[in-house]
């Protein structure tokens, strides 16, 4: 069959209490029911898978209370992966265990195997949303206000549970946002564009940085005055030139009254500390230079190394996306003869083999291997980047040392170079008015070089306010055109999925007279509730159909179309303790056999109920045994 990614399946779910299995039960894809008598654990089963997935959970049962693990084996786009979480009464911010393989498989293999996620992802570890957001290719999606988009948010709009109103569409939780909600719908809608959000966070960044610059700008534009001249590199360059010629002729006229004064009196001594102890400080900085060079090539070195290292993991992740699809696909081919010397194929075809040179292989293991390879990539990529992050910051403050230490030795090479031309002597009273008038050019040099600073740094920080303010630009017009891109997106999947909605009422029991042919089906993920012609007062049984026909209908938009992030699975728990009559339940029931029938691509409907529409009591379609109030769903007995 046909898979449209994301695709999620439960494949199996084994429940601990201790290192006892209390429950173990298979599923499979498309129609999944948990059928049982009232107070057997229906909801419990469902409500661990929930909470197996990811899901926050703080309503357990009696039961529920006494286990201690929950193990969900489930298919992601194809791939085997083994999900494992504690059992907890607090039932929120729990971690997760994957395996990448099958729960068979996981049971074998040493603990190394298993990577812990945390709920929340930190500086150097993803949460366990991530990795399963990157198994079923969702975009990792943010909140400014909430972080991270959690497998629990996202498992809200796709398990219509039995303690939540009737007249809300998410699952309740006791603090609800309404823009989380929009985010949420706008996923798995197929209309939301991580870019978009990696823009606004761009353009935030880059608005303060270009305020910053403005507010720098402004100072210097202060101090610097209106004046034209001065403050431009050229003028600066022709005032340094000047300078320097007439403290080259300065110095000149002390060389010669120096050497008139060594040649005339033979009682002036001169010593060349002062000369020996600027080129020590010259060879101190040289050397300083040489290493902070070298630990900058370095760095170089190790950061273009790095940038090709994750390179090849992001490269890797994505052959290992491809060779899951050609895993998939392996097995079909087939050739009618040899390539080798073109004779005749013929024999039966092997199983789980290669029909040409007849080497055993397992898709299935294979997938796991390509699952547990992503997630341990994944992992790698994100300590990766951490890393280079580091090297990077490292590598500009080196730079400025850099800068500052060629600063240094720039000065001291000036000074030894006019001590070695002028050695200093003990007494030269006669010099001290053109070493005065030397000093005050240097001076001058130097504060033009000041100056040269401050125009350079104008000149930087207005090309970076001009290269800003495009970038925000064109970062702005991006988001323009992908939000116009979203919402013809979003229109249409509103439109998709009322009209598989209103399908669905239209063969509902005629018990509600608006549900007979109905003209509109509106709904609003941010307003958290869905109208029919308007309407939104029924009775609590028409309310809790119409909920369930929210969540059918948009896994059946779903399976039809491939632009919707829904990941193809619901669980819609049972009707009857909303007063919805035997009949009435079982004929809904056969809607979602028409639905999972239709469906060309891979899904899976997880549902429980006390009056199963005998034409499913089929091991095609059920869940394990009817469960009674004697035996249960969970092997636990209470006292």
């Amino acid at each position: 069959m046909m898979r449209y990614e994301p695709t999620l399946i439960v494949t199996r779910m084994v429940i601990y209490r201790s290192d006892k299995i209390v429950y173990d039960a298979a599923f499979h894809a498309g129609v999944n029911i948990v059928r049982g008598e009232n107070s057997s654990g229906k909801s419990t089963v469902l409500n661990f898978i929930f909470y197996g997935l990811g899901g926050d959970l703080t309503d357990w049962s009696t039961v529920a209370r006494l286990c201690s693990r929950v193990v969900l084996e489930v298919s992601l786009n194809g791939k085997k992966a083994t999900l494992s979480r504690d059992v907890s009464e607090a039932g929120t911010m729990q971690p997760m265990e994957i395996f990448g393989g099958s729960y068979l498989d996981s049971i074998k293999a040493p603990r190394s195997q298993w990577i812990k996620y945390p709920y929340r992802s930190g500086e150097n570890r993803e949460s366990f949303s991530q990795a399963i957001f990157g198994l079923l290719g969702i975009p990792e999606v943010s909140s400014d206000l909430s972080g991270h988009i959690t497998m629990h948010q996202i498992l809200r709009l796709l398990y219509a549970d039995q303690l939540s109103p009737v007249e809300q569409l998410f699952r309740a939780v006791p603090f609800d946002r309404a823009d989380l909600r929009d985010t949420v719908g706008r996923l798995l809608c197929g209309a939301y564009d991580s870019a978009v959000y990696d823009n606004e966070q761009k353009i935030r960044e880059l608005s303060k940085e270009f305020d910053t610059i403005n507010g720098q700008l402004r100072s210097l534009f202060s101090v610097l005055g209106k004046a034209d001249q001065g403050f431009t590199l050229e003028w600066i360059d022709a005032q340094r030139t000047s300078l320097e010629q007439e403290q080259a002729a300065t110095q000149r006229l002390i060389e010669e009254a120096e050497q008139k004064l060594y040649t005339s009196t033979k009682n002036d001594k001169l010593t060349l500390s002062q000369q020996e102890n600027v080129y020590k400080a010259v060879q101190a900085l040289q050397s300083e230079l040489i290493r902070l060079k070298q630990d900058r090539d370095a760095l170089a070195l190790t950061i273009a190394d790095s940038n090709a290292f994750l390179a090849a993991l992001k490269n890797k992740i994505e052959a290992l996306r491809d060779s899951s699809a050609v895993v998939d696909h392996i097995g079909e081919v087939r050739f009618q003869c040899c390539p080798a010397c073109y004779s005749p194929i013929d024999g039966e075809l092997a199983k789980h083999a290669c029909h040409l040179c007849k080497t055993p292989f397992e898709s299935e293991q294979t997938r796991s291997r390509i699952a547990a390879l992503i997630l341990d990539t994944s992992l790698q990529i994100r300590q990766s980047t951490l890393l280079q992050s580091r090297r990077e910051d490292r590598a500009r403050t080196v730079d400025q040392e850099i800068r500052d230490t060629e600063t240094k030795w720039k000065d001291a090479s000036r000074r030894l170079s006019a001590l070695q031309s002028l050695p200093s002597t003990n007494d030269r009273e006669k010099l001290r008015d053109l070493h005065r008038r030397s000093g005050y050019l240097q001076r001058q040099i130097e504060d033009l070089d000041q100056k040269a600073q401050l125009a350079a740094t104008v000149r930087q920080l207005s090309d970076r306010k001009s290269e800003l303010q495009a970038t925000i630009t064109k970062l702005r017009n991006t988001n323009d055109t992908l939000r116009a891109q979203q919402a013809s997106t979003l229109a249409k999947a509103y439109t998709l999925i009322a009209d598989e909605v209103k399908k669905l009422l239209v063969q509902d029991l005629r018990r509600q007279d608006v549900f007979e042919d109905p003209r509109s089906v509106n709904f609003t993920f941010e307003g958290n509730q869905i109208t029919v012609d308007n309407e939104s007062y029924f009775s609590a049984s028409s309310r809790t159909i119409l909920r369930s026909s929210f969540f059918l209908g948009f896994l059946a938009a779903a399976t039809k179309n491939p632009f919707f992030r829904h990941p193809r699975f619901c669980m819609i728990d049972s009707h009857e303790n909303m007063g919805v009559e035997a009949i009435r339940s079982q004929n809904f029931q056969l809607q979602i056999l028409r639905v999972s029938k239709e469906s060309k691509v891979e899904h899976q409907i997880i549902f429980a109920t006390a009056m199963i529409e005998p034409e499913l009591e089929d091991e095609a379609y059920t869940v394990g045994a009817f469960s009674t109030n004697v035996d249960k769903t969970i092997g636990i007995k209470l006292d």
